[in-house]
């Protein structure tokens, strides 16, 4: 009982201390924005169609600048040269950082594409458009318009439990259909799973046995959550369940088969 106190309190001071940083790398990030948001709200690149503006085509300056200004919060000094360097390797799929490094790289690419998503909602883009993605209706995907990442975090809004997808990376928001999965459109309600964790009330991870993908959403009539990003990493446990069950569902029925 005592070990497990203590190894509840080490995980609790490391989160504390995780998340006091992640505040300081944030606020960074608002105040890039503040400074910097309206040059490069005009001079970011905007497609003609979903997605406007892919994670992988923001503008390469913009993020080096965000970038540099994190590694300073964090005491660590780079070249604006060796940033280029690093940025082109993960664009290649090269992961080479350490995951401080590549945590703060997220952050800065996220900072940018928040202004692809202000932006979007400034031009009033439709939350979908009809031929980008395989359903006819335009509320059945988790595929954000903007930016064209595959979110994975919705959010159940009060009074009436109405679902609103929110992209973790450009903060990009629209409403999509209450039940069914919006990766495979399976409205089998036999095959859809809500997975629940007393750790983490108001929170669950909708799993689709059809295409194995899943959703965390969160009841914000359960549960008030002001920094969706950060609710999302800390509650990455959730993720973690999900795939164990799937991979257990898996085994089963291979067994039986």
């Amino acid at each position: 009982m005592e070990l497990s106190k203590s190894k509840t309190a080490i995980a609790g001071e490391a989160e504390n201390q995780f998340y006091k940083m992640y505040k300081l790398l944030q606020k960074e990030v608002e105040q890039w924005q503040q400074e910097r948001g309206s040059y490069w709200l005009e001079a970011l690149p905007w497609g003609k169609k979903p997605p406007y503006l892919p994670l992988m085509d923001l503008p390469e300056a913009a993020i080096i600048e965000v970038w540099q200004r994190l590694n300073l919060i964090a005491e660590v000094q780079i070249p604006d040269a060796e940033l280029r360097k690093l940025w082109k390797q993960f664009r290649d799929g090269q992961i080479v950082m350490n995951p401080e490094m590549i945590s703060r790289l997220q952050m800065s690419i996220s900072g940018v594409a928040q202004l692809a998503g202000k932006k979007a909602k400034m031009q009033g883009v439709p939350a979908l458009d009809r031929g980008y993605i395989a359903s006819d209706d335009p509320t059945a995907s988790s595929i954000c318009p903007v930016c064209g990442e595959a979110a994975t975090l919705a959010v159940l809004s009060q009074p009436h439990g109405h679902r609103t997808m929110y992209c973790t990376s450009c903060s990009f928001e629209w409403t999509v259909k209450r039940v069914g999965c919006l990766h495979c459109g399976s409205e089998d309600a036999k095959q859809q799973m809500y997975l629940k964790s007393e750790e983490f009330p108001g929170i669950e991870m909708a799993v689709c046995q059809v295409c194995g993908h899943y959703l965390k959403e969160i009841d914000s009539r359960m549960v008030s959550v002001q920094d969706y990003l950060w609710e999302e990493m800390r509650t990455l446990p959730l993720n973690f369940a999900a795939e164990r069950w799937l991979a257990e569902q898996a085994k089963k029925n291979n067994q039986m088969h």
